[in-house]
């Protein structure tokens, strides 16, 4: 080949190479009483290890004492240790109690800094991995949006000269994101406290990159994970959480929705237009806009569609 026609095709081959590269994500997770988080992450380090995504990391909306290091063992099972974990260290005060950290714990190991003191605040995580990436970043976030209003309402710091908006706005690409319920209702992950429903309010109005909404109402019918092996560490989960026929996809879809980029591919129809929130209830309302930054999803299929679709994903 000439270095003429090398240099014309050098444009096409760069182009490919690029549009083949893993995305780069990270997964915000509540990882607090439901388990679906769980499955999600599972999901996601399947992809990752079929070079889909590049998992940058994974930060915890919410925090009790057995969050980090569960969250540790799960990496290490999966084979994923190295992968970067942070947390909303201020989210201590959610209702609730895990029943299924502890299957994960006993017998697996674990990092030896995997406590809450050894790992990044969320908003110091999150300015490091987006300033540092060199390419945009998607979230998928299927817990508590706190941690993800904490980066925006940052501001300079060590890792970069912008404030927590302007960081968004140049370095992530698309906010995924499961909560609410549509056109409008009251979802967990909006509603339950104080933090959760001024956070909700804050993504919603001052967020400035594309997001998509999965909404309480598209996963409420799917279950996975019933088909998993006995000796898998999630069929363990799903049975410390009475789950063990499978549970609600929520975070599961919102995952796999975001590894193919496309709601459309992942049988979603999208209602385009703004989502508000009132901050005194957390319930979500929908004025629909052809313009407008925010899209919820619209199943297209039957529940068992999208069930076939996730369940192979989960098989390790």
């Amino acid at each position: 080949m000439s270095i003429k026609t090398f240099l014309r095709l050098l444009p096409l081959v760069l182009t490919v190479s690029c549009s083949d590269a893993p995305k780069p994500v990270i997964f915000d997770t509540d990882w607090w009483t439901d388990v679906d988080d769980a499955c999600a992450l599972r999901l996601l380090l399947q992809q990752e290890r079929e070079g889909k995504v590049d998992l940058l990391g994974v930060c915890l909306s919410a925090v009790c004492g057995s969050s980090v290091p569960s969250l540790s063992s799960f990496l290490e099972y999966e084979g994923a240790g190295s992968v970067r974990i942070g947390a909303d260290k201020e989210a201590t005060d959610y209702p609730g109690v895990s029943s299924w950290h502890n299957a994960i714990t006993d017998g697996h190991t674990q990092s030896s800094s995997s406590s809450l003191d050894n790992v990044q605040d969320c908003v110091e995580f999150y300015r490091e991995l987006l300033s540092k990436s060199k390419k945009k970043v998607d979230i998928i976030a299927v817990g508590f949006p706190n941690a993800i209003s904490r980066l925006l309402d940052s501001g300079p710091d060590k890792y970069s000269r912008l404030t927590g908006r302007e960081l968004v706005k140049k370095k992530v690409g698309h906010l995924w994101l499961m909560a609410g319920k549509y056109p409008e209702g009251e979802e967990h992950n909006f509603i339950l406290t104080q933090r959760s429903r001024l956070a909700g309010e804050n993504i919603c109005s001052h967020w400035p990159t594309p997001v998509t909404f999965l909404g309480w109402e598209v996963g409420i019918n799917v279950l996975v994970g019933g088909s998993l092996p006995e000796d898998d560490l999630l069929h363990k989960v799903l049975v410390a959480h009475c789950s063990s026929g499978g549970r609600c996809a929520w975070d599961p879809m919102t995952a796999w929705m975001a590894c193919l980029g496309s709601p459309e591919k992942a049988g979603f129809e999208t209602v385009r237009g703004f989502v508000s929130i009132d901050p005194s209830t957390g319930k979500n309302s929908f004025r629909a806009d052809d313009q407008g930054p925010h899209r919820y999803v619209v199943m297209t299929h039957e529940p068992a569609w999208y069930a076939s679709a996730i369940e192979p994903l989960l098989q390790k």
